[in-house]
């Protein structure tokens, strides 16, 4: 399992606009490129999911920039995963089952299937991180 690079981009780029935000600042896209070694057109994409989640609120014009719709305590790394990513599941037990016979959807499944027990167990640590969190170990990320 990887976590994509929509979502870590998405990620340090969040962290990037929490700490101009706690400091009353906005963050503009060129700097957030710069400092994350992002590029400018991928970030567009990141944040446009962001923004229409209301995760961050954008503001146009020379002073322009991004800021935290929420506090960071309040957004979990799981949603951020559900904005960014494609895939429903963290973990997927069908992901490299060519014929997909396979199918999660079961109750037994998630006490049978151990690719559906990593799933759920993925989920719940995702689902316990906060960007707030990340904030204070931002040299982890």
């Amino acid at each position: 399992m990887k976590i994509s690079t929509k979502v870590r981009y998405g990620v340090k780029a969040l962290v990037y606009i929490a700490e101009a935000s706690q400091k009353g600042n906005l963050a503009r896209i060129k700097e957030i490129s710069e400092s994350e070694d992002i590029s400018v057109q991928y970030l567009e994409q990141i944040l446009f999911k962001l923004k229409n989640e209301n995760i961050i609120q954008g503001k146009r014009g020379p002073n322009g920039g991004y800021k935290l719709s929420m506090e960071p305590e309040d957004i979990t790394l799981h949603e951020l995963y559900k904005i960014l990513d494609d895939e429903v599941k963290v973990i997927d037990c069908n992901e490299n089952n060519k014929s997909k016979n396979c199918s999660c959807v079961d109750d037994e499944c998630s006490t049978t299937c151990i690719w559906s027990k990593l799933d759920i167990a993925m989920t719940k640590i995702l689902e316990g991180t906060t960007l707030a969190e990340l904030i204070k170990n931002k040299d982890m990320i």
